[in-house]
C-alpha cells in the first residue's frame, strides 16, 4: 500500500488531475491512502504521519517544491514515489515520465533508482536544483572540500543534487567616448564557472536566500555536504528491484 501526498491544489485543472489519478490508480490496483497538504498540515508533516503509520513508500503528487519537501522528510526512512503535476523537467526527467498515467505505471512496476542528495547543514535536504540569485552583482566566497577557495562576483548560483555548482555573472561595461566622438562600451559581459565537491561552504555579501522552486529553504552563509545514493526513488528506468 502506498501513501499519496497531494500538493494543495492551485487551480481547478489540478483538482481534475487528482481525480483522474485516483481513477488510474484504482485501475492499476495500486490505490492506497490519499491525503492532501494544506496550511494546516504541510507536506513534511503528512510525510511524517505516513512513516509513523508504517508506510514504506511515500508518493509525492505535485510540483517541484512539494516533491523536494516530501523527499526531505522520507530520506533514509522510506522509498519516494513521484507523480508529477505541473512539475518541471527537473522532476519528470528523474521519474522518466511526463504524464500521470506513465508515472503511475512506474509505481506499479516499482523499479528503484538510488539518487544522491545534498545536505544543507544542519538538517535541510536538497533533492532538486537550488538557487541563490541576485539582480545586482554580489560577492561570493566558496570553500571546496576544506582546501580550495574561490572568490567572485555573481548574479546566480545553481546547485544540483550531485553538489555541482554553476556560477553565473552578468555585468555591463561602462560606456565612454573615444577621442570625444565614438561611444564604446556598454556591452553585456557574461561569464560562467563550474565547481564540483563533496563539501562546500558558501558565503555571500550581502546574505542571500537559497531557494528551491522559488521558495527559500536556507540563508547564506551555508554549509553543504554531498550524500551519495542516499534516496531511493521509484522511476520508470530504475534498476534496483524491491
Amino acid at each position: 500500500m502506498y501513501y499519496y501526498i497531494l500538493e494543495a491544489p492551485s487551480a481547478r485543472s489540478v483538482r481534475q488531475n487528482y481525480q483522474k489519478l485516483r481513477d488510474i490508480l484504482t485501475q492499476l490496483g495500486i490505490a492506497g491512502e490519499v491525503v492532501s497538504a494544506s496550511p494546516a498540515r504541510t507536506s513534511t508533516e503528512l510525510a511524517e504521519m505516513g512513516i509513523g503509520k508504517g508506510y514504506s513508500t511515500i508518493v509525492a503528487v505535485g510540483g517541484d517544491h512539494h516533491v523536494n519537501e516530501v523527499a526531505t522528510a522520507v530520506i533514509g526512512r522510506a522509498v519516494l514515489g513521484i507523480i508529477p503535476v505541473n512539475a518541471s523537467p527537473l522532476v519528470t526527467d528523474i521519474v522518466g515520465a511526463t504524464d500521470i498515467r506513465d508515472a503511475a505505471e512506474a509505481l506499479k512496476f516499482r523499479r528503484l533508482s538510488l539518487q544522491s542528495t545534498v545536505l544543507v547543514e544542519p538538517e535541510t535536504i536538497i533533492f532538486l536544483d537550488s538557487v541563490i540569485q541576485t539582480s545586482r552583482l554580489a560577492k561570493i566566497s566558496l570553500i571546496l572540500d576544506n582546501r580550495v577557495r574561490a572568490h567572485a562576483y555573481f548574479n546566480r548560483l545553481t546547485i544540483n543534487r550531485f553538489l555541482e555548482l554553476r556560477l553565473e555573472s552578468l555585468h555591463v561595461t561602462e560606456r565612454r567616448k573615444v577621442l570625444g566622438m565614438f561611444n564604446v562600451g556598454g556591452q553585456p559581459i557574461r561569464s560562467e564557472s563550474y565547481f564540483h565537491a563533496r563539501n562546500v561552504r558558501i558565503v555571500t555579501d550581502p546574505s542571500l536566500p537559497l531557494t528551491v522552486a522559488d521558495l527559500p529553504i536556507a540563508q547564506s552563509p551555508i554549509q553543504l555536504r554531498l550524500m551519495p545514493d542516499s534516496l531511493k526513488v521509484i522511476t520508470k528506468r530504475g534498476t534496483v528491484l524491491e
